[in-house]
């Protein structure tokens, strides 16, 4: 009997001491795998920062490319990365490559991304939209609210009306006026087909005082715009001052003065901003022998001697109501969506803001591979 004791006293010791070898392995084991772990996904969240860094970088500049691999030292480890253009399937498309390290363990992340489109402002419900009278400004020229691609060519069924105005309209001076209404054009004429003026709007109770308000920015943004320069964007005050071809946002705080301007023979284009703080800018005549491309916000505006492809915005409810503007029938305002959205597409890209119908930023991912 005490020989069985003893042999099975020995056999639980022993059974005992392998459960006990066995529990530290797995205790160890455990340490270690939640230590691999951690360290995955902290490698992980590294990437997914320089990601969110690198859209950021994006949004600031669509120009932004890094071709040869770059490193970004974050979050107590690193990342190196490369922005380049890419063809997916048939998109063409920006691939962003991200490695980060963190104690030893590497991650990869890969992520195509695109631009976003810009937008055209709901506020524009005419080729020229207006909260006033605009009997006397279109003197005789030629409106036409369907659509138009970049050349001129058009869309059809895709455009606005003609004229959009918060008062009564009477076309006094025998302007040809055109446009589309539930998606049926209806060719520039005169006398107009009724159904391309829209008289007595009210834009929900409330007309837009500003041009950030009629582009949905933060007041101040346009402004910001055209003092950094980029691509070409301008702030003047001094008309004189003024340099062509204009491009990105130009911006004119003018006083209340009678001004002219001349933009002379050049491919002007972008969003060109004439308005002070008291909305009493009066352009008494703006001129050019080439077409301006894009979207043009005003106060009070006459003498339209220009060909417009996009679409114009007067804010002033006191507009011209006594002068007229004979010989004006060569110009023409032709609404072009595609016009204005290249223009709305580089504010909301330089400045990081939403703007009407837009995303946080204005990069769109489209694939995202980890």
């Amino acid at each position: 009997m005490g020989r069985v004791v003893i042999v099975f006293l020995l056999g639980a010791i022993f059974i005992f001491g392998i459960y006990v070898i066995i529990s530290s392995r797995t205790a160890k084991f455990s340490e270690l795998e939640a230590t691999n772990n951690y360290r995955v996904n902290f490698a992980r969240n590294i990437a997914l920062s320089t990601v969110d860094i690198l859209l950021s970088r994006l949004a600031d500049s669509t120009s932004y490319r890094v071709n040869q691999e770059q490193s970004l030292n974050l979050m107590g480890g690193s990342a190196e990365f490369t922005i380049i253009d890419t063809i997916l399937g048939s998109d063409s498309l920006i691939q962003i490559r991200v490695r980060a390290s963190y104690e030893g363990i590497e991650k990869q992340i890969l992520t195509y991304v695109k631009f976003t489109g810009g937008f055209v402002p709901p506020t524009l419900r005419g080729a020229i939209t207006a909260n006033a009278n605009l009997s006397k400004t279109i003197s005789d020229m030629i409106i036409d609210g369907r659509d138009h691609d970049l050349n001129g060519n058009l869309i059809p069924g895709n455009g606005i009306y003609g004229v959009s105005s918060g008062t009564t309209f009477t076309n006094l001076q025998g302007a040809m006026i055109g446009g589309t209404v539930s998606g049926v054009d209806y060719p520039p004429k005169y006398p107009e087909d009724p159904r391309v003026i829209e008289e007595n709007y009210d834009w929900g109770g409330t007309f837009p005082e500003s041009p950030d308000k009629i582009l949905g920015f933060p007041e101040g943004t346009l402004i910001s715009i055209a003092k950094s320069g980029i691509q070409g964007s301008q702030y003047i005050n001094d008309i004189t001052k003024l340099k062509l071809p204009l491009s990105g946002v130009t911006y004119l705080e003018l006083p209340s003065t009678e001004t002219k301007i001349d933009l002379g023979n050049k491919d002007n284009r972008g969003i060109l901003v004439i308005h002070n703080s008291t909305g009493t800018t009066r352009v008494v005549q703006i001129k050019s022998s080439r077409t301006f491309k894009g979207l043009i916000i005003g106060d009070y505006m006459f003498h339209l001697h220009l060909n417009i492809l996009g679409g114009l915005i007067l804010l002033s409810p006191y507009l011209e109501m006594t002068k007229e503007c004979k010989g004006n029938n060569d110009k023409k305002i032709l609404y072009s969506s595609a016009a204005i959205k290249d223009a709305t597409f580089f504010a909301t890209s330089v400045s990081g803001q939403s703007g009407i119908n837009s995303g946080k930023r204005s990069v769109n991912v489209v694939y995202f591979f980890e």
